[in-house]
């Protein structure tokens, strides 16, 4: 751990317009996103009932929110911000990039 980054998978393993869940540390629970620019990162659990936001679809005039599966409420990827509700709050967020070894990283931002 480098100043909070942590290792989470191969950049190359999460192709570009790709959505997934990682399990970090077998305690944190993120949603990646990939887009053309960068990797967004944020908690997997919507903030209004706990839906796996890996399980929704990427909506959104410019793609960048994602759909909870369960009630519809809707999370910007970019700066974690509740767009729709039932969901009033946004989502934990995380820093991403990419370390000199190819590996993702990312850490916490408050």
């Amino acid at each position: 751990m480098d100043n909070g980054w942590l290792a989470v998978l191969p950049a190359a393993d999460l192709p570009e317009g790709s959505a997934i869940r990682v399990e970090l540390e077998g305690v944190i629970d993120l949603f990646l996103y990939r887009t053309p620019d960068r990797v967004y990162a944020l908690a997997n659990h919507c903030t209004h009932a706990g839906g796996p936001l890996n399980e929704g679809k990427i909506v959104g005039k410019d793609r960048c929110e994602i759909e909870c599966p369960w009630h519809g409420s809707r999370f910007c990827v970019k700066d974690a911000t509740a767009r729709g509700g039932p969901a009033t709050f946004g989502e934990p967020r995380f820093e991403s990039r990419v370390a000199g070894n190819g590996r993702l990283e990312v850490r916490y931002k408050s």
